[in-house]
């Protein structure tokens, strides 16, 4: 197949800006100007906060791969998954996708290493082409991204010496599931048949957008509600600076010389006049700015989708299964995120069995069914899972393999393999 057109699109380009901006914010830059000399600007930067919560609970367990047709292929991906950090890669790319509303994977065979290489690309340097008729399949991508001059006769296995020794250079790789174009610094390096016959990245929509590939930034609905909570405690911050420093109110006084306000002064004043500390918060004026406080923070946690509960101060003593209730968004947008990562592992999966089967002289029968087990969202009481699991496997109606698997055993079949291992040396035949 030929490569479609993949030149960046006013929609990319509009994509790419409202990627800026999510990262501007995330990184603490959350006011429109600078702040004037002097000027006091608090920034309580806490959607970066609740991002890394719902993050944290997504991947707080490695995700397992499950291959039925083929205990090989899921051996070989537990250990792949194990000896290259994939869980680690993953929470990176879900910020990624949290922040930016997109993360994206790149799955190649390292020939030096002989072994597929899974590394996260940034999908600001994306463009991608996909079907008429189904917007959300991708038939082209280019990825156009900056690399050093000295690294690329080590990542490509070509000198050009007619760029000098340092620098940068534009690398630019286009895919389709038939073709591969290379161009470094505009020189055309490659230009023929895709060796992998399908486009070796994943993309990762954070909540999917409809009618498309991307997706949308867990910050889009805080950015407002977050920039006004940073305006009121500012003035909070204000008001409190004030009251610390307070301001001298003088009435029919022409002369202010020798009004002090430090500890034990004196004023002479005219008769007829009067002289007061401005006390800003008397009048009720600061609780009501407090409820408003409080008030952007119970919105914020809505929108957020996580309960104050999920910080561990819920301000109640809530039984498991009322602190269970109560955590339901968080437990809710969590499932939605896993139905879209669930989807982009799979993918991630049977591209890693086709690689290590194509390059790597594995045999997997085809195998490229792969299912991905997630561990419970909420902790769990161990105890009680353990003694469960037991009484189905007593019952006859689950069996051992299956409830090493809910237990969270990452290898249950070397597990049970190890199991007999040992209730073999324990019990001697005779």
């Amino acid at each position: 197949m030929d490569l479609p057109t993949l030149e960046p699109s006013t929609a990319d380009r509009v994509r790419w800006a409202r990627y800026r901006e999510y990262l501007a914010f995330w990184e603490g830059r959350q006011w429109p100007d600078r702040p004037r000399p002097g000027e006091t600007r608090l920034t309580v930067n806490y959607a970066r906060a609740l991002v890394r919560k719902v993050t944290s609970v997504l991947f707080s367990r490695p995700v397992r791969y499950s291959v039925p047709a083929s205990s090989a292929a899921e051996r070989a991906l537990a250990q792949l998954a194990t000896e290259d950090d994939w869980h680690g890669l993953d929470y990176a790319a879900a910020l990624d996708a949290a922040v930016l509303g997109d993360a994206a994977f790149k799955v190649t065979w390292d020939a030096a290493r002989q072994r597929p290489r899974l590394t996260t690309v940034d999908p600001a340097q994306l463009v991608v082409a996909t079907r008429p008729d189904d917007p959300r399949e991708v038939v082209g991508l280019a990825h156009e991204y900056p690399l050093a001059v000295g690294a690329v006769e080590a990542v490509f296995g070509v000198r050009l010496p007619a760029l000098g020794p340092e620098g940068w250079v534009t690398v630019r790789e286009e895919w389709s599931a038939g073709h591969y174009r290379l161009s470094v610094a505009g020189q055309v390096l490659h230009d023929g048949a895709n060796p992998y016959g399908w486009i070796p990245y994943v993309l990762v929509p954070n909540s999917p957008a409809p009618g498309g590939v991307w997706g949308e930034s867990d910050l889009a609905d805080l950015l407002d509600v977050c920039r006004e909570l940073n305006r009121r405690l500012t003035v909070l911050s204000r008001i409190l600076q004030v009251s610390g420093n307070p301001i001298v109110v003088l009435e029919n006084v022409t002369a202010s010389e020798g009004i002090r306000t430090e500890e034990g002064a004196i004023w002479e004043l005219p008769e007829g006049s009067r002289a007061y500390l401005l006390d800003l918060l008397s009048g009720g004026g600061v609780g009501v700015h407090l409820e408003y406080v409080r008030l952007l923070f119970q919105v914020l946690h809505d929108l957020a989708e996580v309960p104050r509960a999920a910080f561990g101060d819920q301000g109640r003593d809530l039984s498991g299964a009322a602190l269970e209730l109560e955590l339901q968004p968080l437990v809710h947008k969590v499932e939605r995120k896993r139905r879209s990562w669930e989807r982009a592992l799979r993918q991630r999966a049977w591209r890693v069995l086709d690689l290590l089967e194509r390059f790597g002289g594995a045999d997997f029968g085809g195998a490229r069914g792969v299912e991905i087990v997630w561990g419970p969202v909420l902790p769990v009481d161990e105890e009680r899972a353990a003694r469960v699991q037991v009484a189905l496997v007593g019952a006859g109606i689950r069996s051992r393999l299956t409830a090493a698997r809910e237990l969270g055993s990452l290898n249950p079949e070397a597990e049970l393999a190890q199991v007999a291992r040992e209730r073999a040396v324990e019990t001697p035949a005779g």
